[in-house]
């Protein structure tokens, strides 16, 4: 019973990741580059700083607060990095990285694979673990 909930649990988080991934495609494939700069360092409180960027739009200028913090910090006030947006949705600014783009696409997939691979394995084996637990039995029993 327990690879019957393994497979399944595999296979929505396998679909979840699926879905995650193609949002995030269609988000980069619609999307329109932007430039941010750091403008401040935010003290996160356990001496990790998180950057704050003004990205510059076509039409208007956003504050983005980046969600990872270090310590030492491992931006600089001035630097520039590039931010995806969708046009349509000027709030719906991104930092273009990779683990950023793909975090949860990454980690349900991550999950998925081996949860699917314990979980068919145990569904496909079982009925020959049935059957060579009847032949050890027979022969245990002196059954031969």
């Amino acid at each position: 019973m327990q690879y019957k909930i393994s497979l399944l649990t595999g296979l929505i988080l396998l679909t979840a990741s699926l879905y995650k991934l193609n949002r995030s495609i269609d988000f980069i494939g619609r999307s329109e580059q932007a430039t941010g700069i750091v403008i401040s360092l935010e003290d996160d409180g356990d001496g990790a700083y998180s950057p704050v960027f003004v990205v510059k739009m076509k039409e208007n200028e956003v504050i983005y607060n980046h969600p990872v913090a270090n310590g030492p910090p491992t931006w600089d006030i001035g630097e520039e990095a590039i931010f995806l947006y969708d046009p349509g949705d000027p709030d719906s600014v991104t930092m273009k990285d990779y683990f950023l783009l793909f975090s949860w696409a990454i980690v349900f997939m991550a999950i998925a694979i081996p949860l699917i691979i314990v979980g068919l394995g145990y569904y496909l084996l079982s009925p020959l673990m049935r059957l060579q637990g009847k032949s050890y039995t027979g022969k245990l029993n002196g059954n031969c």
